[in-house]
Formats: C-alpha cells, sequence, structure tokens
C-alpha cells in the first residue's frame, strides 16, 4: 500500500472494529510472549497509530513507535497528546536510519506490517542485531490471500505461509522460532463484498 493510501485511511483507521478486535489478538499475543517490565526497552515497528504499542508504553523505559506514514503518526501524536502513554519515543524514518542502538531493544513487535517490506530479509537481519540476547521478535501476519486485502494496491507479499516466514526468521539469525494461528480478519473486498482472511502469529529468540 503506498503512502497517499495510507494517508486517505488514516482519520478513520481506529474507527474500524474488526481492525480493533484484531489489534486486541495480537496484543494478546504479544503480551504472552514478553515478559514487559519497568526496565524494558521495547519497539512497535509498523505502529501505525498506536493500536497496539500504546497500550504498553507505560509498563516500559520506553516503547519506540516507529512507521513510515506521516498521516499515521499524526493520528499517534494527537493521542500522546491528549494523554499520558508513558516514555513514548516516535521514529518517523525507515528501520536503517534509525537512531538505535545494536543489543539494546527488549522486544520488538509488529502487527500486519511486515507484508509491506520489500527487504524483508535485511529488515530481520536488523531486528535481530538490534535485539538484546534473548529478546523477542512477535510478528503478527495474514496468511497467504490472493491480493484482494489491499484491493488494487500492490504490495510485496500477499500473506505468508508460517512456514515461509519461520525460515525467514531463523535465517536472519533467530532461534526457538514457532508461529501460531491468530483468528480470521473480516474485511470487505474492493466490491465491498466481506471476505475471511486468516491470520496467524509468528514468535522468535535472539
Amino acid at each position: 500500500m503506498n503512502q497517499d493510501e495510507f494517508t486517505r485511511k488514516a482519520k478513520k483507521w481506529d474507527s474500524n472494529p474488526e481492525r480493533k478486535r484484531i489489534a486486541d489478538n495480537f496484543a494478546a499475543a504479544v503480551e504472552k510472549a514478553v515478559d514487559f517490565t519497568e526496565k524494558s526497552e521495547v519497539l512497535d515497528f509498523g505502529c501505525g497509530t498506536g493500536l497496539v504499542g500504546l497500550r504498553f508504553g507505560k509498563r516500559v523505559k520506553t516503547l519506540y513507535a516507529l512507521d513510515t506514514s506521516a498521516a499515521m503518526l499524526d493520528m499517534l501524536n494527537a493521542k500522546l497528546a491528549d494523554e499520558d502513554f508513558g516514555n513514548v519515543v516516535v521514529i518517523p524514518v525507515a528501520l536503517h536510519e534509525a537512531v538505535l542502538r545494536n543489543d539494546s531493544l527488549d522486544a520488538i513487535f509488529t502487527s500486519m506490517a511486515m507484508h509491506h517490506v520489500e527487504n524483508l530479509p535485511e529488515v530481520l537481519e536488523q531486528m535481530r542485531k538490534l535485539l538484546k540476547k534473548d529478546g523477542k521478535l512477535v510478528i503478527g501476519e495474514l496468511l497467504p490471500e490472493d491480493g484482494s486485502f489491499h484491493g488494487d494496491n500492490v504490495v510485496p507479499y500477499n500473506g505468508f505461509e508460517p512456514e515461509y516466514l519461520a525460515e525467514m526468521v531463523t535465517n536472519a539469525g533467530f532461534y526457538a522460532v514457532e508461529h501460531q494461528n491468530l483468528g480470521i480478519y473480516n474485511k470487505p473486498d474492493k466490491e465491498g463484498v466481506v471476505r475471511q482472511y486468516g491470520t496467524f502469529v509468528l514468535i522468535g529468540r535472539k
């Protein structure tokens, strides 16, 4: 999905109850996988409006919220101006441009963002470098779909076979990689017909 499409959708992003439900499901999986403490430094990659990440902000030392969509980050910054979500550092650039130290993060989590990443193997390797030893990577993603999820917009990946993504994560240097189904995402296609798309969560450890 291009930046113009994100700009068009940003203001109504949080009002979609199905998107909120999927965010809740993924956040529950993150909660189960990650031991958040007041000393934790974590990264929400492709944070969007903060639907997932902000719920953890007050529980950690620092929540880094990274996204390249200015419109999405405008919505996030409006939330931060209205309410105290803890120490949230907004990063409005791609991961390779972010000023983050290697071996500094306790966890990285990302929901419905990896299928937008063209240089995925390189991004996974960079994520591994940023994580501390035993740090967790938690990915929420689509199962393979026919391209209808994004309508006329072309993305690098129309979902993933979990085993394929697990192999990519393993090749990037993670171990103890596991995955499980996360549920169904109900979404209208470009003709307005509600379609069902499978989702899954994948967890790896540095």
